[in-house]
C-alpha cells in the first residue's frame, strides 16, 4: 500500500524537476514581424482602405477596470478612397480606446453629451477597415473602429511605415494601380 503512494509522488517530483529546468526562448529564437508583414496583414483583411485627414479628436470617458479608458473619436474627412466605396469628402469618425488624455483640450457639450475636444493639425492617415463594421447615419457620416493594432492608422509622417506601404502598393491619384500578392484583399471563403 505504501508503494502505491510513493510511485505517483516520485513521478510528480520528477516532472516538476524537468519542467523547472526547461530552456526559455532567447531573443534570437523569437521571429519578429516586419512592418511589411503587419501592413500586408491589414491590407489582406481590409476591403476599405482610405486616406483621411484628422481635424478633431473627442475624448469620452469609458469607466473600465481600475481607471478610466477613453473613447477617442477622431473626426476625419476622406481624402482618397483606395479600396472600397466610401465617398471622397465624406466624414468618417474613427473610434479607438485610449489610456491617456491629450495635453490640452476644451470641455464641450453637444446634444447633451460632454466631451473633451482637441483640434488636430490636419494629420493624414491611411486607415484599414472592414466595410461590414462601418455604420452610416442619416446625414451620411460613416463611423468605424480602429483596432489598437500597430500601424493602423498609418500616419503619413511615419517614414519607415510609408516605405513599407510603398513596397506593397503602387498608388496613383484616387486608386491603387498595382498591389503585391502579399497585400491583395482576400475575402473570407463563402462570400
Amino acid at each position: 500500500m505504501r508503494n502505491i503512494f510513493f510511485i505517483p509522488a516520485f513521478l510528480l517530483s520528477l516532472l516538476s524537476v524537468t519542467y523547472s529546468h526547461a530552456d526559455l526562448l532567447k531573443d534570437k529564437d523569437i521571429v519578429h514581424e516586419s512592418q511589411e508583414d503587419v501592413l500586408a496583414r491589414h491590407l489582406k483583411n481590409s476591403d476599405t482602405v482610405l486616406l483621411v485627414c484628422v481635424y478633431e479628436s473627442r475624448y469620452v470617458p469609458l469607466p473600465e477596470g481600475k481607471g478610466h479608458l477613453w473613447d477617442k473619436a477622431s473626426q476625419t474627412r476622406i481624402v482618397q478612397t483606395l479600396r472600397g466605396t466610401a465617398p471622397v469628402g465624406g466624414i468618417l469618425i474613427l473610434h479607438r480606446k485610449d489610456e491617456s488624455l491629450p495635453p490640452s483640450g476644451l470641455i464641450r457639450e453637444e446634444e447633451g453629451h460632454r466631451f473633451i475636444s482637441t483640434q488636430e493639425q490636419g494629420e493624414l492617415w491611411y486607415v484599414f477597415l472592414n466595410s461590414k463594421e462601418l455604420k452610416q447615419d442619416k446625414q451620411g457620416t460613416l463611423t468605424g473602429s480602429l483596432s489598437t493594432m500597430f500601424m493602423n492608422p498609418l500616419k503619413i509622417d511615419d517614414e519607415d511605415g510609408m516605405d513599407s506601404f510603398r513596397k506593397l502598393l503602387h498608388i496613383e491619384p484616387a486608386k491603387i494601380a498595382e498591389e503585391s500578392e502579399a497585400a491583395r484583399f482576400q475575402p473570407e471563403s463563402g462570400e
